[in-house]
């Protein structure tokens, strides 16, 4: 009688042990299959352009001084 309690808990055990590793087997491929989903949501270089543009952000550029002084002079050209 006790081979038999013997068995019926191997069995009990491996059941559960097959259900665990096949869920955890069900898990990970799901994962792995999100994953890149998730990474390409995150980028921010995947994200569209506004098309509505801003154009006083132009005019701040035109308006910039590049050179600290005015003293820069020509390039001489050369006379003939």
């Amino acid at each position: 009688m006790k081979r038999y309690k013997l068995s019926r808990y191997l069995l009990f055990i491996s059941i559960f042990s097959f259900i665990t590793l096949f869920v955890y087997v069900i898990q990970k491929s799901y994962d792995n299959l999100m994953k890149p989903l998730q990474a390409v949501q995150k980028s921010d270089l995947i994200r569209p352009v506004d098309p509505n543009f801003d154009i006083s952000i132009l005019d701040e550029i035109e308006l910039r001084n590049y050179f600290a002084s005015d003293t820069v002079t020509p390039t001489p050209m050369p006379t003939p």
